[in-house]
């Protein structure tokens, strides 16, 4: 038999019909991505494990990543320690704001340099109302504080917990989370509701 036949036939013996098969057909759920910033405000030992905790508490959620810059979202967390007679911590009092970072501050200053443009070249009568009221909003625009970006508040959430539930809070601060942020965003890409997360009793 001519080697290149036998070649040919050996070749096809190793192909699978899996690019072929209904599995191609089925494509992975859409499983949306974002970055989260975690800010504690507390002693650092209830710092170090209220962070550990929430760590913790958003591992089930792949679409989740814990990031120290340029976050997407920054869940701030705010302590009070409450004390018995003897100076033992019985609770904790926690304020939770979740802030959402956008990205408004670069397209505002782009805009004011496109106004910028316009102006300098002449392209309106000078003095005119459009004129005017561009040059005053191109102003206000550059006198907003420098920042890389602006902070929309999203959510503020405060409770008092005993010391011993504080694992169960930041179990119910991921899944509020997962809820109100990642499954919206699964939804309107994949435009089918997902199921509601259960809250950790």
């Amino acid at each position: 038999m001519n080697p290149v036949v036998v070649f040919l036939l050996c070749s096809t013996s190793f192909i699978t019909p899996a690019s072929h098969g209904p599995s191609r057909a089925i494509s992975e759920p859409f499983r949306p991505t974002v970055s989260v910033r975690l800010d504690v405000g507390a002693p650092e030992q209830l710092a170090g494990a209220i962070r550990q905790l929430m760590t913790q508490a958003f591992g089930p959620y792949e679409g989740v990543r814990l990031v120290e810059q340029n976050p997407q979202w920054t869940i701030k967390i705010v302590t009070q320690s409450l004390l018995d007679d003897e100076g033992q911590m019985m609770a904790v009092g926690l304020s939770v704001v979740v802030l959402e970072h956008g990205q408004q501050m670069d397209m505002l200053m782009t805009l004011a340099q496109a106004w910028r443009y316009v102006i300098n070249a002449g392209l309106l009568q000078r003095d005119q109302p459009l004129e005017v009221g561009m040059r005053q909003l191109m102003a206000a625009i550059e006198r907003l504080p420098r920042t890389n970006d602006l902070t929309v508040l999203s959510q503020h959430l405060m409770c008092v917990i005993p010391t011993e539930k504080l694992g169960d809070a930041c179990r119910d601060i991921a899944i509020d989370f997962n809820s109100r942020v990642l499954q919206p965003k699964a939804e309107r890409r994949d435009g089918a509701p997902a199921a509601p997360a259960r809250r950790a009793s």
